[in-house]
């Protein structure tokens, strides 16, 4: 398992501001005190989140969660069965599964994914990676709600 890649994957989002913030965002980027409204984003997005720190420490630390990007390949997993385990794993990031782990592999050594973040591997096995899927607050994983929220 890789834990904390220094990849720089990047997620997508979309937001919707109104006309005033755009403008004042966009009149710092014109005085060049940055290069462009995503590095203006970014950067604003990142100090609300360092504010929030000791809630990361908390669920690092105590909840034991795994910060950034972790990733599980078939050995991994293997390794768990023949441990006679079943792992939680618990991820704030991105957590990824190789192509080579196969629904029966999740089936057998993974008891719950508690995950705040995004959950990619095979499309083979996303079906039983949702049965075991919950939020880092306790609550089933469920698609039409991650769709509902999605639709705006």
């Amino acid at each position: 398992m890789a834990e904390n890649s220094s990849e720089r994957i990047k997620e997508h989002i979309l937001i919707e501001l109104n006309p005033e913030i755009t403008a004042k965002i966009d009149v710092l980027v014109e005085k060049e005190l940055y290069p462009d409204r995503k590095e203006f984003l970014e950067r604003a997005v990142e100090a609300q989140l360092n504010i929030h720190t000791e809630t990361f420490q908390e669920l690092e630390k105590i909840q034991n969660f795994a910060m950034g990007i972790v990733n599980y390949s078939a050995e991994d997993l293997e390794k768990t069965i023949a441990e006679g385990k079943k792992r939680v794993i618990k991820v704030i990031g991105r957590l990824s599964f190789s192509s080579n782990v196969t629904p029966e592999l999740i089936d057998r050594s993974i008891d719950k994914i508690i995950i705040a973040g995004v959950l990619k591997g095979p499309s083979n096995i996303q079906q039983i990676l949702n049965t075991k899927r919950y939020s880092i607050l306790g609550s089933k994983y469920s698609a039409k709600r991650e769709l509902s929220e999605n639709a705006d």
